[in-house]
């Protein structure tokens, strides 16, 4: 994923690092789209849908959601959703300002 060391949203520029802005709190959905689009992700309503469900589910567990919750809670099968963002797990989490997993699980999710 092509991430830019900073972006301008709405007249503020927002510093990041690994696309994850460095303050949590200036995190948006606008912030989301940008850089969705910059990578070639089409940002339609299921994207925003599953990219908010994740944010939240991270802001409430410090941690992504495997992708068999957002599967079973957003009912939206595993190969639609990764198909939404370009075949990659981690681009999601990214997406939703929060840090991906790392190790062998990222790159399970990602090739299934």
């Amino acid at each position: 994923m092509k991430c830019p060391s900073a972006v301008v949203i709405h007249g503020k520029r927002i510093e990041l690092v690994n696309c994850v802005p460095k303050k949590a709190e200036e995190w948006s959905i606008e912030l989301a789209r940008a850089l969705a689009e910059a990578n070639g992700i089409k940002f339609t309503d299921d994207v925003a849908k599953i990219v908010k469900y994740v944010r939240e589910f991270w802001l409430q567990y410090g941690t992504c959601p495997p992708i068999s919750v957002v599967e079973s809670d957003m009912a939206i099968d595993r190969r639609t959703i990764l198909a939404l963002f370009g075949g990659r797990y981690d681009v999601i989490c990214i997406l939703a300002g929060a840090e991906p997993p790392t190790g062998c699980l990222s790159q399970v999710l990602s090739s299934t």
